[in-house]
């Protein structure tokens, strides 16, 4: 394996590797030569001598000995040696060169075939003259000709990807003046009128009092009003009518049921597993209900977020954030899969997917097998976000309720069962038989690895 990236069929190593290279002696010889070479300070005459000796030294070396394996058509260990940006971004286990600092550099760790697990190349050494030149050209900073000296410019993700309008900050935009504009009545009104005219459009006549109040309804509530509510409204001749309605539906329970039903489609919650064996799941109503109570509490949502992927995390004594982590046991499930581990490498795969799609907005699910052709989503960047998700641990006996609700249940819970015990021993004797037969038949399906 190559630590200076993770191997491609093996997702499942993409853990940072870290390890202090200062005291490896035998790099401290050349070293002490390259360490002689000022980089902040150069003059221009520096800097171009210092890219001549790129083009003449190591850019040749890297060609012949690094691009078969780390270049353009292939990248073992997500790992690119053909640009600067490629070796600032490294593979799977960070940079490969640390710009100035050839003792902190993997790359020079590699290529002094010190490490039996780290070899570049692999099978024979790099010269001395070589691991001189490396350890030079980092000492002096990396330069590179034509780089713009930061990591991030790799075909993968192209200035024209970061330019994507949903990868922008979030900034305060300017809010649209039109001249003789008697019709808005509030920002959102006035971006609505400058795109109708850019159009060469004009708003439609304002609604009537009785198709606006059901247009409302069926938007907050998705249920039409009733007669009586729909007469009061009309029969209401104060300014702020129309506010007091928003307001009360805003307010009503309906509405975090009408609204919570599409963040309950996007997350892809159901009330069973899906797949073949598609058993209920008898619980699966609490997350449903904590969706349509955190919009009637208008939580806010970065923590609505926050709950859902690390609710356990965050506040393990919040009965709500603990619920709401239940977004992550809405997976796909086959109880009787005998090939389980590769079954739960589907479902990590699933989750990973909602995952991107949910938080992110992104389709991450093609990096799965390859870096993705048109959203810039590489393969390393899919198994990271997998593997903050990996240690996920499905659970089905944990008591949902605040700290002292769960002490008091299990003081009464202990009590209860000593009281009971002599009519639970004979219950259990009864059943042993049949449980001990039940688990067999249960667990006999699996190979020896999965049974254990």
């Amino acid at each position: 394996m190559n630590r200076l990236g993770t191997p491609s069929d093996t997702p499942e190593l993409m853990m940072t590797f870290t390890k202090s290279w200062k005291s490896t002696a035998v790099l401290a010889g050349v070293l002490t030569t390259a360490a002689t070479i000022l980089t902040s300070s150069a003059s221009e005459s520096d800097k171009a001598a210092n890219l001549r000796f790129f083009e003449q030294n190591i850019r040749p070396l890297l060609a012949k000995h690094c691009y078969e394996c780390h270049g353009s058509e292939k990248q073992k260990g997500d790992l690119r040696l053909d640009s600067r940006a490629g070796v600032l971004v490294g593979g799977g286990n960070g940079p490969a060169v640390a710009p100035g600092k050839p003792d902190e550099s993997l790359l020079m760790l590699a290529v002094s075939h010190t490490d039996e697990e780290l070899k570049m190349p692999p099978k024979k050494p790099l010269a001395e003259r070589d691991i001189n030149l490396l350890a030079k050209w980092i000492a002096s900073g990396a330069p590179w000709p034509g780089a713009k000296g930061k990591a991030g410019d790799l075909s993968k993700v192209t200035e024209e990807d970061r330019q994507w309008w949903s990868f922008q900050p979030i900034k305060k935009a300017e809010v649209p003046r039109i001249k003789g504009d008697s019709w808005s009545r509030n920002e959102i009104d006035r971006y609505l009128l400058a795109k109708l005219k850019a159009e060469g459009l004009s708003p439609a006549k304002p609604a009537e009092k009785r198709q606006l109040v059901r247009r409302v309804y069926f938007d907050l509530t998705g249920l039409p009003p009733s007669p009586q509510d729909l007469a009061a409204f009309l029969a209401d001749k104060s300014e702020d009518a129309y506010q007091k309605l928003i307001e009360r539906l805003l307010d009503s329970p309906q509405y975090g049921e009408r609204w919570g039903r599409h963040w309950l489609d996007v997350v892809r919650y159901a009330e069973s597993d899906g797949y073949r064996a598609d058993d209920y799941r008898p619980h699966a109503w609490r997350y449903r209900d904590y969706v349509v109570k955190s919009f009637n509490e208008d939580k806010p949502f970065d923590r609505f977020i926050k709950e859902q992927i690390a609710g356990d995390e965050i506040a393990p004594d919040d009965p709500d954030a603990v619920t709401g982590t239940g977004f992550l046991r809405h997976g796909i499930y086959e109880w009787n899969q005998r090939d389980a581990e590769t079954q739960w490498e589907e479902i990590m795969a699933e989750m990973t997917d909602v995952t991107g799609e949910v938080f992110l907005g992104l389709s991450v699910g093609c990096a799965r097998c390859h870096d993705h052709k048109f959203d810039p989503m590489p393969r390393s960047d899919y198994y990271s976000l997998q593997a903050f998700l990996a240690p996920t641990i499905w659970t089905i006996d944990e008591p949902v309720g605040a700290p002292q609700l769960k002490t008091q249940y299990n003081k009464d819970m202990r009590e209860w069962e000593a009281k009971a015990k002599p009519i639970l021993d004979q219950i259990a004797a009864l059943e042993k038989k049949h449980r001990d037969a039940a688990r067999e038949s249960a667990t006999k399906i699996f190979p020896a690895e999965v049974q254990e």
